[in-house]
C-alpha cells in the first residue's frame, strides 16, 4: 500500500521507517517548501496539479502535521480516504474549538476566557486573576504565539506581541507535572492507550518524556484512558490521538491541547514499547490488528535540540538508542531524539543525566518523582 502524508517532517520520516516492514511505500506531500524527511518520494505543493499527481499515487492519506489547510484536506476526502478526518484537522488548529469539545465531553480544563481586543484581555486577566497565558486561537504551537502576563497592565503589550485577533486566556495552574496520554483507534472502533507520560518543557518545546512514571496512581491512568476515548469516540477518529494535560496536586487532571497525529513525547514508545507509535498508527489507517502497547522497561526520551552531541559518546551509553533527523543545527531546532532504556527508574535517570551532559543544548532533567 502506498501511503500518503500531508508533511514531509521527522514524524513523516519515522512513519515511514516504522511501516516498510509492513512493506508500505510513502509518498509526501509538503506544503511549507520545506521539507525534511529525506525518505520516500517527496513532492512539494504549490498548485492543482501537484495535488492530483500526488493523489494517483497513494491508497489512503495521513498526516504528520495538523497545520494544514482544511479545504486541502476536504479535498483529498473527496478522492482518498483520509485518517484520521479533517474534521479532527479543524477541532485542533483552533483552541476555542477545542476547548468547546472538551467542555461538551465534560473533560475539565483551566478556567480560560476568549478575548478579540487588548481591553479585553485586560479584563479577562483580572478576572481569572494573574498571572495568565494568553495564547493565539490558530497558529500557535511550540511556544509560540503566546505570552504570559503577570499583571493585567501587561495586557496591551501581550496583546501587541501576539498580534492576533482572537486570543484565549487561561488561568495559570499549580500543577505538580505536565503528562500526555497517547491512544490509537482503529478502523473498527478498538482503542488501545499507551502508558502516560511525563513531559518537561524549556520555553514551549519539550525536552524530556519519560514513561511509565513510577508513581502514577491506577486511577489517574483511567481517568486519563476514558478523557482520550471520549474524543476518540466523538471524533470517530483513526490513528493515534495526544491529549497533553496538567497534573494538579490533588492529583486532577486538567486538559491543555491535543494533537491529532503521531507525537514527540510518544517517541520513547519507539524502544520503550512493544509496538510504537508510528506503526500503531500505520496498522489503525490500514484496518489491521492493533499492536500491544505496554511498556517493555522505564523509558525516556531526551530530545536534541539545536546542536547535535558526539554520537559515539551517546551510543557508549547502555540501551541508548539515537535516532537522528538528517537536519542541519539551528537554535531552537528539534534535531533527533535519543532513547534511554533500563531496568528501574533510577538506572534510568542516571542514563539520562549523563546523555543530557553529552548534548550542548539540554536541559536539566528534573521529574516530579525524584
Amino acid at each position: 500500500m502506498n501511503i500518503g502524508v500531508l508533511g514531509a517532517g521527522q514524524l513523516g520520516r519515522m512513519l515511514a521507517l516504522a511501516g516498510y516492514p509492513l512493506a508500505n511505500r510513502f509518498t509526501f506531500l509538503d506544503t511549507t517548501g520545506h521539507p525534511s524527511a529525506g525518505i520516500g518520494e517527496v513532492m512539494v505543493y504549490t498548485d492543482q496539479h501537484h495535488l492530483d499527481d500526488f493523489l494517483a499515487k497513494v491508497d489512503l492519506v495521513t498526516y504528520e502535521f495538523e497545520h494544514l489547510p482544511v479545504a486541502l484536506v476536504q479535498a483529498i476526502e473527496e478522492v482518498r480516504p483520509v485518517y484520521p478526518s479533517s474534521e479532527a484537522i479543524r477541532v485542533c488548529q483552533n483552541r476555542a474549538e477545542e476547548k468547546a469539545l472538551f467542555d461538551r465531553l465534560g473533560i475539565p480544563t483551566p478556567a480560560y476566557r476568549l478575548v478579540e481586543h487588548a481591553d479585553e484581555l485586560e479584563a479577562a486577566a483580572r478576572e481569572l486573576g494573574c498571572p495568565v497565558v494568553a495564547k493565539s486561537v490558530t497558529e500557535g504551537y511550540d511556544g509560540k504565539g503566546q505570552a504570559v502576563i503577570r499583571a493585567p497592565a501587561e495586557a496591551h503589550d501581550a496583546w501587541r506581541s501576539i498580534n492576533h485577533p482572537k486570543l484565549i486566556v487561561e488561568a495559570f495552574v499549580d500543577f505538580v507535572r505536565e503528562v500526555s496520554i497517547i491512544a490509537v483507534r482503529g478502523r473498527d472502533g478498538e482503542v488501545v492507550f499507551y502508558p502516560m507520560a511525563e513531559n518537561l518543557h524549556v520555553d514551549g518545546i519539550l525536552r524530556y518524556s519519560l514513561a511509565p512514571m513510577p508513581d502514577l496512581d491506577d486511577s489517574v491512568q483511567q481517568t486519563a484512558d476514558g478523557y482520550i476515548r471520549a474524543l476518540l469516540d466523538e471524533l470517530d477518529y483513526v490513528g493515534v490521538l495526544t491529549l497533553e494535560l496538567f497534573q494538579t496536586r490533588d492529583g486532577e487532571l486538567l486538559a491543555n491541547e491535543m494533537a491529532p497525529r503521531v507525537h514527540n513525547s510518544g517517541h520513547w514508545s519507539m524502544n520503550g514499547a512493544v509496538t510504537s507509535q508510528f506503526e500503531n498508527h500505520l496498522r489503525a489507517i490500514q484496518g489491521l490488528p492493533l499492536g500491544d502497547t505496554a511498556a517493555r522497561m522505564p523509558t525516556c526520551m531526551v530530545n536534541v535540540i539545536g546542536q547535535e552531541g558526539d554520537p559515539a559518546a551517546i551510543l557508549a551509553i547502555g540501551d541508548a538508542h539515537l535516532h537522528r533527523y538528517d537536519k542541519s543545527e539551528r537554535p531552537g531546532r528539534k534535531l533527533g531524539h535519543v532513547n534511554l532504556v533500563a531496568p528501574t527508574h533510577g538506572a534510568l535517570m542516571e542514563k539520562v543525566r549523563t546523555c543530557a551532559a553529552l548534548l550542548p543544548d539540554a536541559a536539566e532533567p528534573r521529574f516530579s518523582f525524584e
